[in-house]
């Protein structure tokens, strides 16, 4: 189960359809047969549940004793749709399904006059029109054993879910009593703004509850009840953990600790960015929690989805849209925390609309287009990029003594974001030739102050995570590199180690868009490949890369490559979607 969620770039999916469709042709003599197994296999790799076949192939492989339609276990099912699926993503999907039905049958609760008056408390700061859906969403919330918060970067999802845990903790107060609260995000990066967001929020929320400090006026009813407020907002989690961590991610033997029959200890779960949950994590998440147990899912449907197989998430949200899911999913949609119209620039993406993209690209509010359409245009774009003001900052926080938290926030001003990972115009070269430009003001020594890296690979010995990024800095006279990652308690925490004892790991100037999901930054540039028929173009990957903005954003691409993007919506076959609706 765990395997089936290692990224894709780990397998040679070519090579492995193939191989699947010779040893199929070998012990069936069905060539019709080994031909659609080999296609699953190729479909799962690019990230489907299942392949699809067209009439003359369903024909062909219906009859055979290895394909059944799901109700036993066989190698295969095809459905009347035309959708062919190993038998594993097939359970992935049905137990999902099933899991989630299950979970919407269990009813909902009005919220009570005692729940109406905390509810009114947790939005008494906030503007009526602005606020309304995040207050519909912590109110629906009541009751409930499944609720999907989703919306763009900057609607205040983290905010609503802190509310949420708020309200959900008050009436536990008043009936069952404290729940106890896990929060999970897929990546070791993603768990870490979680916990930043939710911090940063309940200290915030402390004050707009007006709980820093009471008053001797304040009667005995009043003291108890700002006590209760702040015995709910303490009872929080102050820390979030990867999906794998919370599950107990067991590699050895590619199981998980905790499962339906050892099920998590909590009774809610929350989960971010769960647009990146495939299908084999997700069933795996469903299957270890309790049957009472909550699960709130957070994320963006209109983001990049997961690396393996499905769009659990998407999936979701499309069925609740008009379906029997709408009264468990509430969409955000308006957005504060951008500057300028980013706000604007992320929706006309997020619709394709490119007559409404290029009016505020030609506007220069915040986000600009630079014409890359060959290796001379992006030499260009990539001396400007180092001329930047950023990279003074940066080299001024790296240098003797450094302070990490300055540092790693240096690091974060600026990220340029690539569609592809090798090639002239992928992270890896564009890696290196920075690499080398930065490095020649230090004496053309391979470490210096200031250079960033990529870990590649799980190193559990080193508390090293695929996706962790590392930042050198001076210590007296060594060079270290510096990894933050988050406490138990839920504090930033600061590691250092030398360069040599790093594990496999990339230099991370560039950072490829699928990596850079669950981070934020404050000046991005998003680069796509000048062939605007390369398979990887579409809007989802677009709308990833030109949200990871805080501040501002340049796009760099040819005029026929973002038309491509932008048209180009992906979809992943599939069948949990009409499970759901």
């Amino acid at each position: 189960m765990i395997t089936n969620s290692l990224s894709n770039s780990d397998r040679d999916p070519t090579s492995t359809a193939i191989a699947l469709e010779r040893w199929a042709k070998q012990r069936t003599d069905c060539a019709p047969l080994a031909r659609a197994l080999g296609q699953a296999a190729a479909a799962e790799a690019q990230g489907h549940a299942c392949a699809m076949l067209d009439a003359r192939e369903f024909d062909a492989v219906r009859a055979h004793p290895w394909v059944g339609n799901g109700a036993a276990l066989t190698p295969a099912v095809l459905t009347e749709h035309g959708e062919f699926y190993l038998w594993r993503n097939w359970q992935h999907e049905a137990q999902i399904a099933a899991a989630l039905r299950a979970r919407m049958s269990a009813g909902r609760a009005a919220p009570s006059a005692a729940d109406q008056a905390d509810l009114a408390r947790l939005f008494v700061n906030v503007e009526t029109l602005k606020g309304q859906l995040q207050r519909a969403a912590v109110a629906g919330v009541v009751g409930q054993r499944l609720f999907v918060l989703s919306g763009g970067p900057g609607t205040g999802k983290t905010t609503t879910v802190l509310r949420m845990l708020l309200l959900l903790q008050r009436i536990a107060q008043r009936t069952t009593g404290m729940l106890a609260i896990a929060l999970a995000a897929p990546t070791g990066k993603a768990a870490q703004r979680l916990s930043q967001s939710l911090r940063d929020g309940a200290s915030a929320m402390r004050f707009a509850l007006g709980l820093a400090g009471g008053t001797a006026q304040q009667s005995a009813s009043e003291q108890q009840d700002l006590a209760d407020w702040e015995s709910a907002l303490a009872s929080l989690p102050e820390s979030a953990s990867t999906l794998h961590r919370l599950l107990g991610a067991r590699p050895q033997d590619d199981q998980f600790s905790h499962d339906a029959n050892s099920p998590l200890p909590f009774d809610l779960v929350v989960v971010d960015e769960a647009s990146m949950v495939d299908l084999a994590l997700m069933r795996a998440l469903l299957d270890a929690l309790r049957p009472t147990a909550r699960l709130i899912l957070i994320g963006d449907p209109d983001q990049l989805v997961s690396v393996s197989a499905g769009s659990v998430l998407a999936d979701i949200v499309a069925a609740a849209e008009n379906g029997p899911l709408r009264h468990q999913h509430v969409r955000l949609r308006h957005v504060w925390r951008t500057q300028g119209r980013l706000a604007e620039v992320y929706e006309a993406v997020r619709l394709g609309n490119a007559q409404l993209l290029q009016v505020l690209l030609a506007a220069e509010l915040g986000a600009t287009l630079h014409s890359v359409a060959d290796r001379v245009a992006l030499g260009r774009r990539l001396r400007a990029w180092l001329a930047r003001p950023e990279w003074a900052q940066l080299d001024i926080v790296t240098q003797a003594d450094a302070n990490p938290m300055q540092a790693f926030a240096a690091l974060r001003a600026l990220q340029l974001l690539t569609a592809l990972r090798g090639g002239y115009f992928g992270a890896q070269d564009i890696n290196a030739w920075l690499d080398l430009q930065r490095r020649s003001r230090f004496g053309e020594a391979s470490w210096y102050p200031g250079r960033p890296v990529m870990i590649r690979h799980n190193d559990y010995s080193r508390r090293l995570f695929n996706g962790d990024i590392g930042l050198t800095l001076r210590c007296g006279d060594q060079l270290r590199v510096c990894f933050e990652s988050t406490t138990a308690n839920g504090q930033i925490e600061y590691r250092y180690l030398l360069p040599r004892e790093l594990p496999e790991h990339d230099v991370a100037y560039a950072l490829t868009i699928h990596k850079s999901q669950g981070s934020e930054y404050g000046h991005v540039a998003v680069l796509l490949p000048p062939d605007a028929d390369h398979r990887i173009l579409s809007r989802q990957l677009l709308y990833t890369g030109v949200s990871r903005a805080k501040r501002s954003l340049e796009i760099w691409s040819s005029a026929a490559s973002l038309a491509t993007a932008l048209a180009s919506l992906s979809v992943r076959n599939g069948g949990l979607r009409r499970r759901l609706a």
